[in-house]
């Protein structure tokens, strides 16, 4: 191999006419040089010729030009390897099985198969060859995932591919995964869920084995052991599992499912997925760690390979631990320190557990926009997010010229924080707070008495839908400004997260119609009677993470006069104007 010379050639097009020579190889000649530095040093060498002859890598080229360049065949292989993060864990003729890196396609790993075996001392490299200069790629068997780190079976011939693919549909292939997955999982829930579950008797489910090729009895050659389970502020629990799945070519894809329908899903970015708030946008977190199938060349003797748990996926477990005591501690001092109302730290989570209980309710109190509120749990703990809408209605009511003597509503107030925030931002101003539950009410009027504002606040009982026409609200009215943190989450989307919100009252967290129920609701009440508002006046709304489209949809006929972020970066509040 070390000997032999690759030569390439390449005509250049009108296109390429005036281009320097260097720079024309580091384009066109990617297959041989993937980096810029062995293009440099191949000119140097004189391994570049224009027309048969050695120029400087300056030169500018011409329409018609010939360029060639000579390459030694080992070292172009190791450049481009050297650029992959693959690697060559096993192999005998015609089947190897690499390691590569979450990033990597499957189109580099069916050339990287043939290029490792290609520098090795093996007998014939194993099958692997060069053809007219250029490496003949093999073929990969299972499922190459892009986000994923993946053992990947890579074959020389399809008659190879479809004797492996056999193996693995007869059962006689076995893959192992490791997976973080959100919740305490409950080992006794992996030991159970088979194909007899109703889910996989579903025509949904039917439906997708089929699309995707795979067997709808799958669930039964899917088992695990749960390794470890950490403590973690953003998901509840996190656990590592060590899974083995087999007859399918796609074991990634089943395994989330698999963990997706028993309610723990894996911690990323993928389908059947689930992010983990602290770890986003990287992939899915997961890696296998071996293989177990019959050697092709060994009478079917059984071959394991197996690869390390990467080290990334126990960092994310120590660091999830480690931000979880930090938290707990810091709602321990907000306990420790009740009797001093300014020591409350405003960046504890807002459903931080101590005891099993949201340290809010333990305290009674919480810190928001810098002011200290009663809570209970008639009533939704404030969070840090919800102060973006306090901004916007400050920030619009400044440019509108009203904000001194304005009157604002605050509908479905809870506890009263957003609105009883702006009076106290705004000393001019006066409000009311509108809300259906009257135990909420009373924390409202009692936190209104806490910063002596019942002069200029009003705590009304009424609902989204009547409150334009309720006439002990209209006759606070009309109004320069309604603010609104409506409920959002979605019915499925809070089973979920029942860990983290399932200590507060749903009428404040949770809508039908996919979270978009309550927005709905007060359209259809402003489109009865839209004069609750001042002309000219404006509704502002919190919304969740990438609902603005859904609430700029139901609010079409509207003005959208502005959007604001919260201090993570999300699209938080939409502002209206009546129109």
């Amino acid at each position: 191999m070390n000997a032999t010379t690759i030569v390439r050639e390449r005509v250049v097009s009108p296109d390429y006419a005036g281009t320097k020579l260097r720079n024309f190889i580091v384009h066109e000649f990617r297959d041989v040089f993937m980096i810029r530095a062995d293009a440099i040093n191949a000119m140097r060498q004189k391994r570049v010729l224009v027309n048969g002859v050695g120029v400087l890598d300056s030169h500018q080229l011409l329409s018609g030009d010939c360029v060639r360049v000579q390459v030694n065949a080992a070292q172009a292989l190791q450049s481009r390897l050297h650029s992959l993060d693959i690697e060559l864990k096993y192999s005998e003729p015609g089947l190897a099985v690499l390691l590569k890196a979450p990033g990597v396609i499957w189109s580099d790993v069916e050339w990287a198969a043939p290029a490792l075996l290609m520098l090795t001392d093996l007998p014939n490299n194993h099958g692997a060859c060069l053809e007219d200069g250029y490496i003949v790629p093999w073929l990969a068997v299972n499922k190459v995932e892009k986000g994923v780190r993946n053992l990947i079976i890579v074959v020389a011939t399809e008659e190879l591919r479809a004797t492996v693919t056999r193996n693995i549909l007869d059962g006689r292939v076995s893959f192992g995964i490791y997976a973080l997955c959100h919740g305490n999982v409950d080992q006794n829930d992996i030991d159970t869920l088979d194909s007899s579950a109703a889910i996989c008797e579903s025509e949904l489910f039917q439906k997708w084995c089929r699309y995707n090729h795979i067997p709808t009895d799958i669930f039964s050659n899917v088992g695990g052991k749960v390794e470890s389970t950490v403590k973690s502020s953003s998901a509840g629990h996190i656990s590592a599992v060590r899974a083995s799945v087999s007859r399918t070519n796609m074991p990634s894809l089943v395994l989330r499912r698999f963990m997706f329908e028993l309610g723990y899903p894996i911690a990323g970015s993928q389908s059947y997925a689930r992010e983990l708030s602290n770890h986003r946008d990287k992939g899915v977190l997961l890696a296998h760690v071996s293989i177990d199938m019959p050697s092709l060349a060994h009478d079917g003797q059984q071959v394991s390979v197996t690869a390390d748990v990467l080290p990334k996926l126990q960092a994310v477990c120590e660091r999830e631990e480690r931000f979880y005591d930090k938290r707990q501690h810091r709602a321990q001092s907000e306990i420790d320190t009740l009797s001093d109302t300014s020591a409350l730290d405003t960046s504890a989570s807002d459903v931080t557990l101590v005891g099993g209980r949201p340290a809010a309710y333990i305290t009674g109190r919480k810190q928001f926009c810098g002011n200290t509120f009663y809570v209970t749990p008639d009533t939704l703990i404030p969070r840090p997010s919800t102060e973006t809408l306090v901004a916007a209605t400050v920030e619009i009511l400044r440019g509108a010229g009203t904000r001194d003597t304005a009157k604002i509503m605050d509908l479905g107030t809870g506890s009263g924080c957003v609105l009883l925030s702006l009076l106290l931002a705004i000393p001019e101003a006066r409000g009311v707070g509108v809300d259906i539950s009257e135990p909420a009410l009373a924390v409202a009027r009692s936190n209104c008495r806490l910063h002596e504002l019942e002069a200029r606040a009003a705590m009304l009982q009424s609902s989204f839908e009547e409150f334009t026409t309720d006439a002990k609200v209209l006759a606070e009215g009309p109004f320069a400004f309604i603010t609104c943190n409506p409920p959002y989450i979605s019915s499925t989307k809070a089973a979920r997260l029942q860990s983290t919100i399932g200590h507060e009252p749903s009428l404040a967290l949770v809508a039908s119609d996919g979270g978009y129920q309550a927005y709905s609701a007060i359209h259809a009440s402003l489109a009865v009677n839209s004069a609750v508002l001042v002309p000219g006046g404006y509704i502002g709304f919190e919304i969740g993470k990438d609902m603005e489209r859904g609430v700029r949809r139901i609010f079409g006929d509207w003005h959208e006069v502005g959007a604001f972020k919260d201090a993570q970066g999300f699209l938080r509040v939409l502002v209206f104007q009546r129109p």
